[in-house]
């Protein structure tokens, strides 16, 4: 993941408040602005300094309250795992992430809530209770496309039909899954373009979406933004 860079005044004062922060235990605006205005007065204008340290704030890379900066916050091995595995899996949920990486509901909620402050990650709602982790970047308006594919149920289905088209009576007795699942599923992948739906006489047929596959693919990779930047 790409860190914003920082301009030279801003790297300057990002050393001192590190400094700051060591000496006084955490971050707070109102101390640290004087302490900044003493340390570099001879180099930068005070106003200077308060437009970059707000910048720095801004940029996520010191929190008010926090005794942690932004290059902190990877250097704890949980907070790491965390952020790869949703690198890897765009959209996961809180259950999949806390099992897969066999984390408490504490400490998984307490990391990352600090990957969240810090802007390494963000949270999208997508119903009341439902919602799914992202790396803090854009995803092109296929977050809820990306969450779905984080259901294990939808996964299979779109495994069996990205061999072959299919009927709902086919999937249903190839995955032993409820017809009303198969049902509400297929209805929901077909709302979002991930499937398409063929009537060949009084049967109807679903099969995989192959070019959204690809663009998904593309955008969890990055490769797509390459792309449109040739």
């Amino acid at each position: 993941m790409k860190i914003e860079q920082l301009s030279e005044i801003e790297a300057n004062i990002y050393k001192v408040l590190k400094d700051y922060i060591r000496d006084f235990n955490e971050f707070n605006l109102k101390m640290a602005l004087p302490y900044c205005f003493e340390k570099l007065n001879y180099k930068y204008s005070d106003t200077a300094i308060t437009v970059s340290v707000k910048t720095l704030i801004q940029k996520k890379y010191i929190i008010q309250g926090s005794s942690l900066t932004k290059e902190d916050i990877l250097h704890n091995q949980s907070r790491k795992k965390i952020l790869d595995f949703i690198q890897k899996n765009p959209g996961s949920y809180n259950r999949l992430i806390r099992r897969e990486l066999s984390l408490g509901s504490n400490e998984f909620n307490w990391h990352v809530g600090m990957l969240e402050k810090f802007g390494f990650v963000k949270r999208v709602r997508f119903h009341q209770r439902s919602f799914g982790y992202f790396e803090k970047r854009s995803y092109m308006d296929h977050e809820y496309d990306l969450y779905l594919l984080q259901n294990e149920k939808i996964r299979k289905i779109l495994n069996i039909l990205e061999r072959e088209p299919l009927k709902i009576s086919q999937i249903t007795k190839t995955l032993e899954f409820h017809y009303n699942t198969v049902q509400k599923y297929l209805q929901i992948l077909e709302k979002r373009k991930l499937i398409f739906l063929t009537v060949n006489g009084k049967q109807i047929y679903y099969s995989i979406n192959p070019d959204l596959k690809i663009k998904l693919k593309k955008i969890i990779n990055g490769a797509i933004f390459v792309e449109f930047a040739e």
